[in-house]
């Protein structure tokens, strides 16, 4: 059964991270340029303001510093104070581009997306960020893409490109990051929706939310469809399980675009919703910096 964790309005609630360090769940809202975090058993969040778009978050191995894809580039982010620290903009020469979701591999890299705001060409970048400082555009060529995890094995890579309606699957070497022999995992244009963000499960599932489909559905990893759970929003954004055992699926939404009359029928929109696993999800990579934000 879904309730309710956070029965705020996000504009473009993403990028769901649990640190069961803290016991607290982040989310962004990516117009708003807003980081929120929330103890599981608070009742407010904490705003962190970033000063820019904000399109995802990873863990460090500092339980106060978050890895952001900004529009200004990648970030330190302290989340107490909001301080940042930049490492990088491998967009800093594509104005009307941004960073969207992103993920740390199970070796620390962090991997961001970049899209053009408009989504109509196929300009989007997947990127790796290495621990130095070394960037690298891994593939192109992508409409808007979303959401990256991986197998438990660390063998597979999966990527979305939501306005393509695909899911993909990378052969992906943990040791050199390398990501290779793209193809498609899922083509879902016979599902309602758009595919958003995923996160794979501890038996390996993929869980993909769909955008304007009120769905979350479960993907077995051979690709077919294992269940599809109505969600009580329009436009769910992603997914992430955290909480005791990593059993509870936290998952975000947008309100953005929405008319009034959708609102009404709709009055969760942009809120986060939590649910019950009957899989528990796996512990978060973190990504291993050699910059450090300022005490």
């Amino acid at each position: 059964m879904t309730s309710v964790f956070w029965n705020g309005r996000a504009t473009l609630g993403e990028g769901p991270l649990w640190d069961a360090r803290a016991d607290t769940l982040y989310w962004v809202d990516i117009v708003a340029g807003v980081v929120f975090a929330q103890a599981s058993g608070a009742g407010r969040p904490r705003r962190i303001e970033t000063g820019a778009q904000v399109g995802c978050l990873g863990l460090t191995d500092d339980p106060r510093v978050l890895v952001a894809g900004l529009r200004t580039g990648w970030h330190l982010l302290d989340a107490g104070t909001g301080d940042r620290t930049f490492l990088a903009d491998p967009e800093a020469d594509r104005p009307a581009c941004r960073f969207n979701d992103g993920s740390v591999d199970p070796a620390g890299r962090f991997w961001t997306g970049s899209l053009e705001d408009g989504e109509t060409r196929a300009v989007g970048r997947l990127h790796r960020l290495d621990a130095s400082g070394v960037h690298t555009v891994v593939d192109e060529g992508f409409y808007c893409p979303n959401g990256i995890d991986w197998s438990p094995d660390g063998r597979w890579m999966y990527f979305v490109d939501s306005r393509a309606d695909v899911i993909y699957r990378y052969a992906f070497d943990v040791e050199s990051g390398a990501a290779t022999d793209r193809q498609v995992f899922v083509d879902t244009s016979s599902l309602p929706g758009i595919p958003d963000g995923l996160r794979v499960d501890a038996n390996g599932e993929v869980w993909c939310a769909f955008w304007d489909g009120a769905h979350v559905s479960r993907f077995t990893p051979r690709g077919a469809l294992a269940e599809r759970l109505p969600v009580p929003v329009p436009r769910p954004t992603s997914v992430v399980f955290g909480g005791p055992g990593l059993r509870t699926m936290y998952i975000t939404s947008a309100s953005i675009g929405l008319t009034e009359a959708q609102l009404a029928d709709w009055p969760l929109s942009g809120s986060v919703l939590r649910r019950t696993a009957d899989t528990p999800g796996r512990p978060l990579a973190r990504f291993h910096s050699a910059r450090e934000v300022p005490a």
